[in-house]
């Protein structure tokens, strides 16, 4: 019940730090952005999506005094912006690629649009090409009502944003380099900031992983295992010690004595890959769940090993009598 105890409390935690990483990046934590109006290469911040680690990246300029009315809802225009394919790409928009209108879900819910849809303006009709989900759930404000039209990027921006998972320490310092320098319009100095940070300023998975509470339960099993390999064969050293009497050679007692802890050790081996595969295949995270099963099964196996080995190596012949007096 201790084993299970153990295996069953790793899996939880490293599940519950997988899930804190997932909330940290679907929500924006990853997103990293640095505003200078007027002084962003759109180019240099779409270049930005081939340095490894970063998903996407993509510039965009919301001017304040731009806005599209829908003939639908003419008392309530939206904002309106543009921005780079790159742009699209780290709000995870989803499109049919074609030329158009990008529309955050609530604007298009309350337009009644979709994707392909045709959007009647006072200006004009458009196409509304892709819609994306910007939730209130700590992200900055002012992208959740909003529509953007794709343009090339080979002109300057407001604003570029880069997701980078896992978080890259270097990425700061590189957004600061697609601002342009000498631009008239840049006397305010560029502002680098998350775009969410309801979780935290950053998210560091491999100190929070080598730090859990339960970072020892897989070497303490190990490590019970050992003691148990050990006891249940130190317990018949009379029979070891006369099976040597009779001529069995070390070789075939260590086989046999190996072979039953295999058998007795298969069974949390199979529960600990078993729950730990099951669990994490329904999150998506198979791997993580072979990973850590395979971990602390090898754990258990090592310690039956060493267990079985410490107490064969400590079991002699010349002491059978003394095995015997002792029983």
């Amino acid at each position: 019940m201790l084993g299970l105890a153990a295996v069953a409390s790793e899996v939880a935690v490293v599940a519950a730090l997988e899930r804190e990483a997932e909330a940290f990046k679907s929500s924006g934590g990853s997103v990293l952005t640095v505003v200078a109006p007027g002084q962003i290469d759109g180019d240099r911040c779409e270049s930005l999506s081939k340095v490894p680690g970063v998903r996407a990246a993509g510039a965009v300029t919301v001017p304040s005094d731009q806005r599209i009315t829908a003939v639908a809802l003419p008392g309530a225009p939206l904002p309106y912006g543009y921005a780079t394919s790159g742009f699209a790409t780290v709000l995870r928009v989803e499109t049919d690629g074609g030329p158009g209108l990008l529309l955050s879900s609530d604007a298009a819910q309350l337009l009644g649009a979709y994707i392909g849809s045709d959007l009647r303006t006072t200006g004009g009709t458009t196409r509304v090409s892709g819609v994306y989900e910007y939730p209130r759930d700590g992200r900055r404000n002012g992208f959740g009502y909003m529509a953007l039209a794709q343009v090339d990027s080979a002109q300057a921006f407001d604003e570029c944003w880069a997701d980078a998972w896992p978080q890259n320490p270097a990425l700061r310092s590189l957004l600061l380099t697609v601002v342009l320098r000498g631009n008239p319009s840049g006397d305010e100095q560029p502002e680098v900031a998350p775009l969410n940070l309801t979780h935290g300023l950053e998210f560091d998975g491999n100190t929070n992983y080598r730090q859990r509470i339960t970072r020892w339960a897989g070497v303490a099993l190990g490590t019970l295992t050992a003691m148990v390999g050990f006891i249940t064969l130190r317990a018949r050293r009379v029979e070891l010690a006369s099976a040597l009497h009779d001529r069995m050679s070390r070789l075939d007692l260590a086989a046999i004595a190996f072979f039953e802890a295999l058998t007795w050790t298969a069974p949390p081996v199979l529960f600990t890959m078993v729950a730990s595969t099951t669990y994490f295949a329904r999150e998506g995270e198979l791997h993580v769940g072979v990973v850590l099963g395979a971990r602390i099964a090898a754990l258990i196996i090592a310690g039956a090993i060493v267990g079985v080995g410490v107490a064969l190596l400590t079991t002699r012949e010349r002491d059978l009598f003394l095995y015997a007096k002792d029983r």
